[in-house]
């Protein structure tokens, strides 16, 4: 059995109910900047707690620019390079780094380098972007923008392939409609690079690496001999690649039947992030279905072309993980428990506006989601510790998972750091054991 905790970075400042009816933090603007600075302790300190409590991976996002609590993690990586320093066994993921947002060539070394210093246990999640704010200011370099969709998976499929390339090959050239690896015109004109590649050391070429030529060029020799030579660049070696070998496993979140399709074509794991159980079972249905059609494909040779178990292989680490919302009322007391319930009306009200997660609740496009339709809804698993446990193990029923893979979201805007690692200690200590008594004897 696998669980995981995912961190989506959201506030611990107070909320308010506004005149009109909507939920946002009780602070000013300056008092959301410093509390942005907390919450990246806040995360930091629970992924270390959750690798103490022997939970399986951590999952951070990737979110920028929210003033208004539901998220904030601007640097997924960079937050799990810290927790990797101070864990053993939890594998580290992002759900996801919008590759829509970076340049791959220098994403492909940050992820190689969370791989090494995590002693292989970085796992690379990596998704388009859906959030205007968000991808017209990151993704406007290299087609990242969502106003123009097609352009948008366009470019994201093409830093895949980049990102991929730079992790396994010795050397890369890449010519595309949104990256030149590296540009043609990169002068390089450098007697140690020749030198080297002219040795037996390396069964590279000069030519396959430079257009070596010995005439000059526009430049001034006294200022740039590398300039001035007239040689250009063919290709490059990225450094470093990854630890695991030949690179970590990729996530994506499992939105959509084209997004499913493409992981699992590509032999990437998804995350099904909060919704009913009737769609996450067609949502299990798509990509299975896709991954058989094609043939079973895995990112490691060995395993290329075998079956999956069905919803998750806990041998292979391959598969979909569903993420829900989970409150243990056991654990909070009735005050607390008040906040998460607002928290969780910030949280789906921001969400109704940018993806249509309001028909979930029996909503129109335009109506607040109330609290009340939120924590009683089949998705959140809110209640006694049994009552979790009865929850999470009919979802797995429904979906006929041959093995449980499950996610919890314990944060909520307004709630505070305290109380989410009080919910995080019940699940681990209560919830996860009777899960693994009960599954594992077919009771």
């Amino acid at each position: 059995m696998t669980f995981a905790v995912m961190q989506n970075g959201v506030t611990s400042l107070p909320l308010k109910r506004t005149a009109g009816g909507r939920v946002i933090p009780d602070a000013s603007l300056a008092e959301v900047h410093e509390a942005a600075k907390e919450r990246v302790e806040t995360q930091i300190r629970t992924g270390i707690r959750a690798d103490d409590l022997g939970l399986d991976y951590l999952f951070f996002t990737e979110h920028h620019f929210q003033p208004t609590g539901s998220e904030f993690s601007p640097n997924p990586l960079m937050s799990q390079v810290k927790v990797a320093t101070e864990t053993e066994t939890i594998r580290l993921g992002q759900m996801a780094n919008i590759l829509t947002w970076h340049d791959p060539v220098r994403f492909a070394e940050q992820a190689a380098m969370l791989d090494i210093l995590s002693d292989g246990r970085a796992e690379i999640g990596i998704g388009r972007g859906y959030q205007p704010r968000e991808n017209e200011v990151l993704g406007q370099y290299w087609g990242g923008t969502i106003q123009d969709q097609e352009r948008n998976r366009r470019t994201f499929e093409e830093k895949f392939e980049l990102l991929t390339r730079c992790w396994t090959r010795e050397t890369v050239s890449y010519h595309g409609e949104e990256h030149q690896v590296p540009p043609r015109h990169t002068k390089w004109h450098h007697e140690l690079d020749r030198a080297y590649y002219e040795d037996d050391v390396t069964e590279q070429t000069v030519d396959d690496m430079l257009d070596w030529v010995e005439e000059g060029d526009f430049y001034s020799d006294l200022w740039n001999r590398v300039m001035s030579g007239g040689t250009t660049l063919k290709r490059i070696s990225v450094f470093p690649q990854p630890l695991q070998e030949p690179h970590p496993q990729l996530w994506m979140p499992a939105t959509s039947h084209r997004s499913l399709r493409f992981a699992a074509r590509n032999g990437v794991n998804g995350g099904l992030l909060a919704a009913p159980t009737e769609r996450l079972g067609n949502l299990v249905d798509v990509y299975f279905e896709a991954a058989e059609r094609a043939g079973w494909p895995d990112h490691r040779p060995e395993y290329d072309g075998e079956s999956l178990g069905y919803g998750w292989d806990g041998e292979r680490r391959r598969g979909l993980i569903p993420f829900r919302y989970v409150w243990n009322t056991e654990v909070a007391d009735e005050a607390t428990t008040e906040r998460w319930k607002l928290g969780q009306e910030n949280v789906w009200n921001y969400y109704r506006s940018l993806i249509p997660v309001y028909r979930y609740f029996d909503r129109g496009e335009d109506e607040w989601i109330p609290g009340d339709a939120i924590v009683d809804h089949e998705m959140m698993h809110v209640g006694t510790t049994e009552e979790i446990i009865d929850g999470i193990a009919a979802l797995y029923e429904t979906l006929d998972y041959e093995e449980i893979a499950f996610g919890a979201f314990f944060e909520s805007p307004g709630v505070g750091a305290e109380a989410e690692e009080k919910q995080m200690v019940a699940f681990a200590e209560e919830v996860v054991p009777y899960l693994e008594d009960e599954f594992a004897t077919g009771d």
